[in-house]
């Protein structure tokens, strides 16, 4: 009996760790393709987009024509740029990435910021993408 009971968990173990084991349909994982060289680049829409900075969601977003860009990783550059904050009105340029569930939002990469008649280059250096892991880090120094 407890031999029986024992495979029958060992079974169930294995179901439930292989169905975990589910991909993302978008391919989008977080909102965002992956990138960086060796990454596979999805290619997003260029577009430029004015309105107001605004928050949802915890997060800086900007509507423009009905439709809500999640713009990720401006909000490093709060402190840095002046004015800067909520309801400053900019444009941004970059590539937009559609959210599958509604059409009505979309995630935006930031290329170029420009906030009171300044342009702010935001794209990281060509080839680049993100910076390696830290365990590039570790594997010897030259």
């Amino acid at each position: 009996m407890k031999q029986k009971m024992l495979y029958i968990l060992l079974g169930l173990s294995i179901v439930s760790l292989a169905s975990a084991q589910r991909k993302d349909p978008s391919g989008l994982g977080w909102g965002f393709p992956p990138v960086g060289p060796g990454a596979a680049q999805a290619m997003g829409q260029p577009v430029t987009v004015t309105g107001n900075l605004t928050i949802i969601q915890g997060g800086i977003a900007v509507q423009d024509k009905g439709v809500t860009y999640h713009v990720r990783g401006l909000n490093r550059f709060i402190g840095f740029i002046d004015g800067l904050k909520d309801g400053a009105s900019v444009t941004l340029e970059g590539s937009a990435f559609a959210y599958p569930p509604d059409d009505k939002i979309k995630f935006l990469r930031v290329a170029k910021l420009t906030l009171s008649g300044k342009d702010y280059d935001l794209a990281p250096p060509e080839g680049t993408g993100f910076p390696p892991r830290m365990g590039h880090y570790f594997r010897g120094w030259r």
